[in-house]
């Protein structure tokens, strides 16, 4: 494999795992091994949740250096452990250009969860938190919808390609105005836990994680990158849930 095949191999791994959720410090670490393995020991890679630069050098000792955007961001643990076992078996094994390529492809070509099923976890975190902070099964009912119509509402604005901002901002503050009407219904006693519920579907777990990862592993620009990435998430529910609040309670 020229170094040519290698930077895209690597680059694209690496662009892959940290879409799906990966931390940076184990994108550069697969990264570093992959290019190891080939003979490329002095490989530099650089990477943070939106940007993976990798430089490799030839015999010559002169450098050849790629560079990748990743423009959005998903959570698949699945395809992460995927990409995680092809790193350890490039590694290992040391397959062409074309071998690691079919592999990539059986992996992007993995079945993910339906819509239903989406949909289905959705109801399920809505109505389950209710009773975690304390609420009845009324309210339980409806934290479940209250979850769908987040759910619908993201799908629909993901598919318009709209701003992670503006889909929050809406999510929570039509999750809240639902909430609110319900109460003003008298169908439940209280809308703070059908509110909160509903919006635990939203919480960014997993940029909360990776950011203290990197931080404790090092990694200052990545940890502030997804931190901020996360505090963003969390004022933009504030702004929306609590906008509908102090008008319509």
């Amino acid at each position: 494999m020229n170094e040519t095949e290698l930077l895209e191999i690597v680059c694209y791994i690496g662009k892959k795992l940290t879409r799906y959720g990966a931390e940076v410090y184990r994108v550069e670490e697969s990264v570093s091994r992959i290019c190891a393995a080939y003979g490329y020991t002095s490989a530099e890679v650089y990477a943070i949740p939106s940007n993976i630069v990798v430089t490799v050098y030839k015999k010559d000792r002169s450098p050849l250096t790629q560079s990748v955007r990743i423009n959005t961001r998903l959570t698949n643990l699945d395809r992460v452990g995927e990409y995680n076992r092809l790193c350890r078996r490039i590694c290992r094994e040391k397959p062409d250009f074309a071998k690691i390529k079919k592999e990539i492809s059986k992996i992007e070509n993995r079945p993910v969860y339906g819509t239903g099923m989406q949909f289905a976890s959705f109801l399920l975190v809505g109505f389950s938190f209710v009773f975690f902070f304390g609420g009845d099964l009324k309210s339980a009912l409806l934290g479940a919808a209250a979850a769908g119509i987040i759910f619908f509402l993201t799908y629909i604005m993901t598919k318009a390609d709209l701003s992670a901002f503006l889909i929050n901002v809406t999510c929570s503050a039509a999750a809240a105005l639902f909430a609110i009407g319900m109460y003003k219904l008298k169908l439940i006693d209280s809308y703070d836990t059908v509110v909160i519920s509903a919006l635990m579907t939203m919480v960014p777990g997993v940029s909360i994680t990776n950011g203290m990862r990197d931080f404790i592993s090092g990694d200052l620009m990545a940890g502030i990158y997804t931190i901020a990435e996360a505090f963003t998430a969390a004022v933009a529910m504030a702004v929306g849930a609590g906008s509908v609040i102090a008008l319509f309670r």
